[in-house]
């Protein structure tokens, strides 16, 4: 696997600062390790695929890996999402089966588990930002417009901030917890953060003949003049190339060859034309 740098936000200096003041710095230690390699597995299937993550920065929440992922398919974004919740299993699985041989490491091992297995089921919660979430919309564009798939994903975020909030609010009846109103906050934000103009940034990238990983098939589509950029996109997909014959109001027509539909593409906003009408 490529060279893979690690950045650190200023706030995780604070973040590891609290868990210093109380006490928890081998906890601090070992949530981060998860969380770095929960990252390297995402790392690494992307890699098999074709594509190339190359920056993890940490987080107070966590990790965030980053990198060239231009015009991954939703099928291969699926397994690079599962690939970090599967790290955390295989880890969580591995220290209890060093459990079941060598009863005497438990204690140096409980932490590892723990924090394994709260990666691995928080990060399947079907809300963004968290794996849970990409996986549910990744798996929705494979079969929905993406625009309803938007929605869907969206609306799961707002209901499980919604249950959070509740759980919540019952806690001041007994002990507060402020963790359920902050991670509520946190999945809330992250669902309104969810537009689908993100997915034209992904669709402008896959359309150029340069960004190919794998054999693309080219179809051949037939618009008007007065096709704006969104307009288009929202008929397209990423897993395949287009040669457009754009048709002039007087019956003429320009044909368009997938490269320079990916350099229109590039060098367009949302609602421009996607050609002059002039013919």
């Amino acid at each position: 696997m490529g060279k893979l740098n690690v950045n650190v936000h200023p706030l995780f200096f604070i973040f590891g600062l609290y868990f210093a003041l109380t006490g928890k710095v081998f906890s601090f230690i070992v949530i981060t390790l998860t969380a770095v390699l929960h990252e390297f597995g995402h790392a690494i299937q992307a890699e098999k695929l074709g594509y190339k993550l190359f920056k993890i920065t940490l987080m107070p929440y966590g990790a965030v890996i980053s990198g060239d992922i231009n015009g991954i398919k939703y099928s291969d974004e699926v397994k690079v999402v599962l690939a970090g919740p599967l790290v955390n299993l295989c880890i969580a699985v591995a220290i209890m089966a060093v459990w079941w041989i060598f009863p005497s490491s438990y204690p140096y091992t409980q932490a590892a588990l723990y924090a394994n297995a709260s990666i691995f089921l928080v990060n399947l919660i079907p809300a963004f930002p968290l794996d849970g979430g990409r996986l549910l919309l990744a798996t929705l564009s494979l079969k929905l417009k993406r625009k309803t798939a938007v929605k869907v994903a969206k609306f799961s975020g707002y209901v499980l901030s919604l249950a959070l909030l509740f759980a919540f609010a019952l806690t001041a009846f007994t002990e507060l917890n402020l963790s359920l109103l902050f991670f509520s906050l946190f999945i809330l934000f992250g669902s309104f953060d969810l537009k689908n103009e993100n997915e034209y940034v992904r669709i402008y990238e896959s359309y150029s003949p340069s960004n190919i990983k794998n054999f693309k098939e080219v179809k051949t589509l037939a618009i008007t003049s007065d096709f704006t950029v969104k307009r288009l996109l929202a008929a397209l997909d990423g897993d395949c190339l287009y040669r457009l014959y754009v048709y002039y109001p007087n019956g003429k027509y320009k044909v368009l060859e997938p490269y320079d539909v990916g350099k229109l593409l590039e060098s367009k906003s949302l609602y421009e034309k996607i050609i002059s009408n002039n013919a």
